[in-house]
């Protein structure tokens, strides 16, 4: 269970604070169910409501500082997503975010980082889909790096572009 003041990663926004843990007063829902008030550290003014008892699939901890030095160190050997087809992409992109798993994310970026390259040198822009996914994707595994690490997030941002530079 997570406490006020925690910092948790909840799947696509990314790293929350935990403000509270509490009871809601919202018209239709039973006053003594509890709820994780996050309130995501990229997306100010918004907060989340997440049942306790149903929260183990879509939040987790932050990883620790070993995980994090693990995961630059071999960072290296992640692969970009395998993408079916054209118009699997989006699905793809969506269940790595989701799965508020690091590796998913760096595959990710990696996909999107090589994508990217290949389009300037054509002289084209990422998508717009793509564009989105990327930034959720940055702000995801910088962000909870960066905290981690105790590091500044551009920092963290070229590191891990340095050390994907085989494949981004």
């Amino acid at each position: 269970m997570f406490a006020k003041g925690d910092f948790v990663v909840f799947e696509t926004a990314g790293v929350c604070r935990v403000t509270d843990v509490n009871t809601v007063d919202f018209h239709g829902v039973d006053r003594s169910r509890r709820f994780y008030f996050l309130e995501p550290v990229k997306i100010k003014g918004n907060r989340l409501y997440i049942p306790v008892e149903s929260h183990a699939r879509r939040m987790r901890e932050l990883v620790s500082r070993e995980e994090a030095d693990t995961l630059l160190k071999k960072a290296k050997e992640i692969r970009p997503l395998p993408i079916p087809d054209y118009k699997e992409r989006e699905r793809t992109y969506k269940e790595a975010l989701k799965s508020c798993d690091c590796r998913e994310w760096m595959k990710l970026l990696c996909t999107l980082w090589k994508k990217k390259q290949e389009l300037a040198l054509g002289r084209k822009k990422l998508p717009a889909l793509e564009g989105r996914y990327l930034k959720l994707a940055e702000e995801c595994l910088v962000t909870e790096l960066a905290l981690v690490l105790g590091l500044e997030e551009e920092k963290v941002m070229k590191l891990l572009q340095d050390k994907t530079a085989g494949e981004a």
